[in-house]
């Protein structure tokens, strides 16, 4: 009898577990998931915080309803009850420095009319401050979104800094204006019905990375824990070893390794492929407090502490992307500061609640040109290697769509390499 190929695949983040789910569709591939953590998930995961009483994310995490291949993983591991779809695509902004409140109101359909209603767009914008977004969609590899987009005034403070933030983890003087042009061509391409957020019903971890393991252990794919892997072997073409912490692996001439790690391990790992090398540092602050009765499920903040705020049934939480100039900021004062611009904004009292703090000084690589020249392609030198992961180049900024993405690509390379070829989710 043939021997089956096996299909390693080292790191079970989100890009490891799409690559494992898109190739869990074959019959004909054995496929072994490694990771080194006690847990899938990768920096995206949720836990108990004692002293708040809750369940808390890493992150303030959602998916937009434009994403093929979230939506479509979601629908494959059986977690579509899990997420809840807005209604619709608007949404609320407050000024902190001069008290105004508006909503950013997109049409349903992809002709983009709503940019002509004064009541639908930003006080003081006007309808030629949003058509910049059709000169991103061609711009060049160098350009930044700043060469387009105005970079005083109100659009710059209530268009196109909150969104740079958010999207590319930078200010519009160094987001790369094409990944920006991607992402809204994705994203409005569709209209407004395409930019509904959509977030988890519960924890993250029990919209996502339950599921996922228990769709892949129904497909009989071997997951395992605590798996270091510390150095690869190559011979010619290929992969021929894999060398962890306690055991090594030869790899017969018919399997496959889709290396799922974080770009600085990659690079360890195989220094001849080029990765980014300049990552954006994240920010984000979970209060144990109910929203008020009304509050929006998320709202940006300009003149303020931190861009974006959260509303969950339990907590409210504040996230900071570009968040490098407060790392070192003591906690407590963070803390302090940020409930007390929170309160303001819920008109809720501003007595600190129960806190928890999560910083991740790597939690994207940042969305520059230079560092958009520096993403490695899915494929490798050597034919039985695949990347995957959100700096891996598809087009798009870091994101789970990004990340989900890759590894899409990254199963479908291989299993084209293994003459197996993989049927839609």
């Amino acid at each position: 009898m043939m021997r089956r190929a096996t299909v390693h695949i080292v790191g079970a983040g989100f890009s490891g577990l799409s690559a494992a789910v898109h190739l869990s569709a074959a019959s004909d591939i054995d496929i072994v998931v490694h990771e080194r953590a006690v847990r899938a998930g990768g920096r995206r995961r949720s836990f108990y915080d004692e002293a708040m009483g809750l369940t808390i994310d890493s992150g303030n995490y959602f998916v937009l309803s434009s994403w093929r291949s979230s939506l479509a993983t979601i629908a494959a591991i059986g977690a579509a009850e899990q997420w809840r779809e807005e209604a619709s695509a608007e949404i609320p902004f407050a000024d902190m420095a001069s008290g105004e409140r508006w909503r950013l109101r997109p049409n349903a359909g992809r002709i983009p009319w709503w940019v002509l209603s004064p009541s639908r767009r930003a006080p003081r914008t006007l309808a030629k401050d949003y058509f910049q977004v059709a000169k991103l969609l061609r711009a060049s590899p160098s350009a930044v979104v700043a060469d387009f987009a105005p970079t005083e005034g109100p659009a710059a403070e209530r268009i196109w800094r909150p969104f740079a933030q958010a999207a590319l983890h930078v200010e519009p003087s160094r987001a790369s204006a094409r990944l920006a042009g991607a992402l809204l061509g994705e994203t409005l391409g569709s209209g407004g019905r395409g930019a509904r957020m959509m977030f988890p019903v519960g924890d993250f971890a029990r919209a996502f990375v339950v599921p996922a393991l228990k769709h892949l252990r129904r497909r009989e794919v071997a997951i395992r824990f605590e798996r270091d892997l510390r150095k690869l072997e190559f011979d010619g073409d290929r992969v021929v070893a894999l060398e962890f912490e306690h055991d090594r692996i030869d790899l017969a001439p018919e399997d496959v390794l889709i290396l799922a790690v974080p770009p600085w391990i990659a690079s360890e790992l195989v220094p001849e492929i080029s990765t980014p090398t300049e990552f954006a540092a994240t920010l984000t602050v979970h209060f144990a407090m109910p929203p008020p009765p009304g509050a929006p499920r998320v709202l940006g903040i300009v003149n303020s502490p931190f861009p974006w705020m959260f509303c969950y049934p339990d907590r409210i939480s504040v996230g900071v992307r570009d968040a490098g100039a407060v790392l070192a900021a003591p906690r407590e004062q963070l803390a302090a500061d940020y409930w007390r611009a929170a309160a303001a904004l819920t008109g809720l009292s501003d007595a600190l609640p129960a806190w928890r703090i999560i910083r991740q000084r790597r939690a994207g690589f940042l969305a520059t040109p230079a560092q958009d020249a520096l993403r490695p392609t899915c494929e490798t030198p050597w034919r039985n290697l695949f990347l995957a992961g959100a700096y891996v180049q598809n087009g798009l900024p870091e994101s789970i769509e990004s990340s989900l993405r890759s590894g899409e690509v990254a199963a479908r390379s291989a299993a084209g390499l293994l003459r197996s070829p993989l049927p839609a989710l």
